[in-house]
């Protein structure tokens, strides 16, 4: 055991006043602030360059319209060239008119919605309503290049009175039928289809192309109906269809927009830099007095 007097003392300063040690305390911890706000500006740059988006938003809009269903038959039959009032044989296609006449019904609206039916043996959905009618004129600017086989004339009131009551928001419910009416449908079919017309409230626009008028089913349901039929080939007639269909009371009809996904990495970068602007004249004042 060693003697007390080899035993060596240890200095110590000490604080006359507990104030004194109080303020020491406080100073060490305000000299963490700096490493703590360049910590956070690092986090936030890191959290803005991983882009974070919000979801995309989605906006409703309110407009006036009718719901309109435009279906057009692309059956063999309307591959064959205009008959009576043409050239047998060496006139347009029948489709070539059907054409016509759609495109000419789809220049005239405005804030309508239109759809896109098409049927030879089955029926197509080849485009729900929506009131991009630009793609609409595409579509059915495209049609002709395939046909499908017979003619099934009662499928496509079926379809399109599904759509109108899946799809349809407008009290105003326009079916516009564009065929050559080359076909039967069965008693029992058609009282099935005009019951569910006249249920929906669905005006029916009947445009024949090159369609005989002899024993046609197709005119039985535009009577039954109280519709119209219209000669596709005259340019007068289709005209007085248009006007009368603009005479109908559009509905207000909301649909929903999808927007853009909104980028969020704006606000973490602006906030770094915010704080990296603070530290660096808080380095350059405050810390510099107390150092």
């Amino acid at each position: 055991m060693l003697p007390l007097f080899l035993t060596r003392k240890t200095a110590f300063l000490g604080y006359p006043h507990l104030s004194l040690l109080e303020a020491e305390g406080g100073l060490r911890l305000w000299g963490h602030l700096p490493q703590f706000l360049f910590v956070i500006t690092i986090a936030l740059l890191i959290v803005g360059l991983a882009r974070p988006q919000w979801r995309k938003v989605v906006q409703h809009e309110r407009f006036l319209a009718r719901d309109i269903v435009l279906v057009v038959d692309l059956s063999y039959s309307m591959e064959n060239a205009m008959g009576n009032a043409w050239n047998v044989g060496n006139g347009p296609r029948k489709i070539d008119v059907a054409k016509s006449a759609a495109l000419q019904f789809i220049q005239k609206r405005k804030n309508d919605r239109i759809g896109l039916l098409v049927f030879g043996d089955e029926t197509f959905g080849s485009w729900p309503l929506t009131r991009d009618l630009g793609l609409i004129s595409k579509k059915v600017g495209r049609l002709g290049a395939t046909f499908y086989g017979g003619t099934n004339l009662a499928q496509p009131f079926v379809k399109a009175v599904e759509h109108f009551r899946e799809m349809g928001q407008s009290a105003s419910r326009i079916l516009v039928f564009l065929s050559d009416g080359e076909a039967t449908i069965q008693a029992k079919m058609k009282e099935m289809i005009v019951t569910e017309m006249k249920k929906m409230g669905v005006h029916l626009y009947l445009l024949g192309v090159n369609l005989r008028k002899e024993n046609s089913d197709l005119l039985e349901i535009v009577d039954r109906t109280e519709g119209r039929f219209i000669a596709a080939e005259s340019a007068r007639d289709l005209t007085a269809a248009f006007d009368e269909i603009d005479r109908l009371e559009p509905s207000r009809v909301e649909i929903e927009i999808q927007g853009k996904s909104q980028e969020l990495y704006p606000i973490f970068v602006l906030l770094a830099l915010c704080l990296l602007f603070i530290l660096t004249l808080l380095r350059n004042t405050l810390f510099v007095e107390l150092c």
